[in-house]
C-alpha cells in the first residue's frame, strides 16, 4: 500500500481500455498527458488492458503501469451434431444465462475489482482515456472507492448505450478533444454533468527527425527524385486508405512520379480491409506506386519523407492527431473535410481539406500541391505557427491540470 503521509502529490490512475493490440493516438495523448503533469503535484498510474510495445515508454519515463487483461466472454456453444429437441428448446435459456453471467463479471465483479484497486494504490482521482460507453467497470469502481472520475470522449459515436448515457451525468466531467465530439455527445441527446473541449496537443520539439528522407524512401525502393504522397494510420476502413489509392490514377497523369505510401499497423479484425486494398491497387495496375511499411514507431521520419500528408477518414475524425504532427515538422497536409479537422486545418491558408471519399476532391488538391511546391511550404509554415497557438502539449496538460485542481479543490 502506498504511504501517502508524506507525499502530498495527487495520485491520478489513468485507464486505457483498448485491447485488440495495436497502438492509436490515444495512447500517444495519454503519454504525453501523464508526463507531462506537473511532478510535484500529481503522480501518475497508468493501467492498460494488454500489453503492447509502446508501454516500455511509458515505464522509460518513470510512469508506474500495471496490465490488467480483459477478461474473457463466456460464451455457450452448442455442438455442431446437436440436434435433440433438448438443444433446440435450451439453447435460448442458456443465452440469457450467458448474457446475465458475463454482464455481472464484467460490470459488479470487476468494478468490486477495480475499487480495491483504487484504494490500494490510494488514488485520488480516476481518469478514463478512451470514451463513456468504455470502462464502465472503473466508473462503478471509483463510485464504490468514493473516489471522483472523468473521461475523456474520443470518439463520434452514432449512439450510445443507455450505461454509457447514465455515467455521462454521473462523472465529473467528459473532456472532449474537439468542438466536433463535443456537438455530437450533445446531439445524440447525451446530457454529461460537465463537459469541456481540450485539443490533443504535441510538443514538437519531441518530433524529432533521425533519418533523412533519401534513407527512409531507399528501405522501400523509392527513388530520391520521386514526389511521395502517404497516409499516416492503421489500416482501418473508416480511416479510407482507399480514397487515397482511387485518386492515383488521376495524380499519376500529371505526376507520373509519384509514390503512395501506408504508413500503420493492421489488426486481425482488419485484415479484410487490407486485403481488399492490396486487390484494388492490382485492379488499377498501381502494384508500383502504392506502399505498405507496416508498423513503425518512427513517425517522424516518415512524416519528414513526405512531400504531402494525406488524411483521408472516410467518418468524422474526433481529431486526427497525425495533423499536428505533420504541422510540426511543416509537411504540407490535405485534410478530409469532416469532425474536427476543419478546426485544424484552415483550409487553403494552412494546408487543404475535400470531401470524405471524393478521390477526385483529393486528386485536384494533390495536385494543386504538387504543382506549386513553395505556395505548400508556405502553407505548411502557417500550419507550425497554427500548432504552436492551438495545439501545444502545454496548452492540454495546463487545462488538464486545472480541471484537475478544480475538482479535488488543491
Amino acid at each position: 500500500m502506498i504511504d501517502k503521509s508524506k507525499n502530498n502529490k495527487k495520485r491520478i490512475l489513468y485507464c486505457e481500455s483498448n485491447f485488440d493490440g495495436t497502438v492509436g493516438g490515444s495512447y500517444y495523448s495519454l503519454l504525453f498527458l501523464a508526463t507531462g503533469l506537473d511532478q510535484s503535484k500529481f503522480e501518475p498510474v497508468v493501467v492498460f488492458r494488454k500489453s503492447t510495445r509502446f508501454i516500455e515508454e511509458f515505464r522509460k519515463l518513470g510512469v508506474t503501469t500495471h496490465i490488467i487483461p480483459h477478461p474473457r466472454p463466456l460464451a455457450f456453444k452448442v455442438p455442431d451434431s446437436a440436434t435433440s429437441i433438448f438443444y433446440r428448446i435450451s439453447f435460448p435459456g442458456l443465452r440469457i444465462i450467458q448474457k446475465a453471467i458475463n454482464f455481472i463479471r464484467f460490470l459488479p465483479i470487476a468494478a468490486i475489482k477495480c475499487a480495491w484497486m483504487i484504494r490500494r494504490d490510494r488514488i485520488d482521482l480516476v481518469h478514463l482515456n478512451n470514451s463513456i460507453i468504455r470502462n464502465n467497470e472503473w466508473m462503478l469502481g471509483a463510485q464504490l472507492a468514493r473516489v471522483p472520475a472523468i473521461t475523456h470522449e474520443r470518439g463520434i459515436n452514432d449512439e450510445y448505450p443507455r450505461l454509457a448515457r447514465y455515467y455521462a451525468r454521473k462523472l465529473d466531467c467528459v473532456i472532449c478533444i474537439s468542438q466536433a465530439v463535443r456537438e455530437n455527445l450533445l446531439d445524440k441527446g447525451v446530457e454529461p454533468r460537465r463537459t469541456e473541449t481540450i485539443y490533443n496537443g504535441i510538443d514538437p520539439d519531441l518530433m524529432r527527425i533521425t533519418q533523412d528522407a533519401a534513407t527512409v524512401r531507399s528501405a522501400h525502393g523509392i527513388s530520391t527524385d520521386a514526389k511521395v504522397i502517404g497516409v499516416m494510420g492503421n489500416i482501418r476502413e473508416w480511416k479510407g486508405q482507399e480514397t487515397a489509392v482511387r485518386a492515383m490514377p488521376t495524380i499519376l497523369k500529371y505526376h507520373p512520379n509519384t509514390i503512395c505510401l501506408f504508413v500503420g499497423d493492421v489488426s486481425p479484425s482488419d485484415q479484410y480491409y487490407y486485403d481488399d486494398l492490396v486487390q484494388l491497387i492490382k485492379d488499377l495496375g498501381l502494384e508500383n506506386k502504392v506502399v505498405f511499411t507496416g508498423y513503425t514507431d518512427q513517425v517522424a521520419n516518415y512524416l519528414g519523407a513526405l512531400d504531402i500528408m494525406l488524411h483521408t477518414s472516410i467518418r468524422p475524425e474526433p481529431f486526427g492527431r497525425v495533423l499536428i504532427e505533420a504541422m510540426s515538422l511543416q509537411t504540407p497536409i490535405v485534410g478530409a473535410a469532416a469532425g474536427a479537422v476543419p478546426e485544424i486545418i484552415d483550409n487553403g491558408t494552412s494546408g487543404y481539406t475535400f470531401q470524405p471519399g471524393d478521390a477526385s476532391d483529393l486528386s485536384e488538391k494533390v495536385i494543386q500541391m504538387l504543382d506549386d511546391s513553395e505556395r505548400s511550404a508556405r502553407m505548411a509554415g502557417i500550419g507550425y505557427h497554427r500548432l504552436l497557438k492551438y495545439f501545444h502539449i502545454k496548452s492540454n496538460v495546463k487545462l488538464t491540470q486545472s480541471l484537475y485542481q478544480e475538482i479535488l479543490n488543491c
